[in-house]
């Protein structure tokens, strides 16, 4: 019994995650979170299966693109080691219609920024596109200098 209520407990604050990440840009930002510490953990299928199922199921695209992801990020481990931590750096919107996440994900002597960029197109946000590059100076362009 004991057992049935953690299960069921478990799926209502699930769905109420989803719910709220399909309802405002804080809910988004948990379900980024969420993504990146799976991969940080080295879990980047369950990653992006997560991060699709929160925000409407994706498209056909984006869960092959998961894993490929997959076999890319196995072999950055290969070649810088684990991951330390991961950081959003920026969030950006246009008003209520796009919303796009940046987040830096670190090892020793390198880094990959992930973006996550979501469309609105009535109500309730879709997850339109992930993308990871290592072009470390367009966030210095963007920011500028301090």
């Amino acid at each position: 019994m004991r057992l049935l209520f953690t299960v069921l407990f478990t799926f209502i604050i699930s769905l109420n995650n989803v719910a709220l990440a399909q309802e405002t840009k804080e809910g988004l930002t948990k379900v980024g979170d969420q993504f990146m510490t799976l991969l940080l953990k080295g879990d980047t299928e369950k990653a992006y299966k997560d991060l699709l199922a929160a925000s409407g199921g994706g498209s056909e695209r984006l869960k092959k693109q998961g894993t490929g992801v997959a076999d890319f990020m196995q072999k950055v481990r290969m070649q810088l080691g684990e991951p330390i931590a991961f950081d959003l750096i920026s969030t950006q919107s246009i008003k209520e219609h796009f919303f796009k996440q940046k987040y830096l994900l670190k090892f020793d002597n390198a880094a990959i920024v992930w973006e996550i960029n979501y469309y609105q197109p009535t109500k309730g946000w879709k997850l339109v596109d992930i993308a990871y590059n290592t072009d470390i100076d367009a966030l210095f362009e963007k920011q500028g200098t301090d």
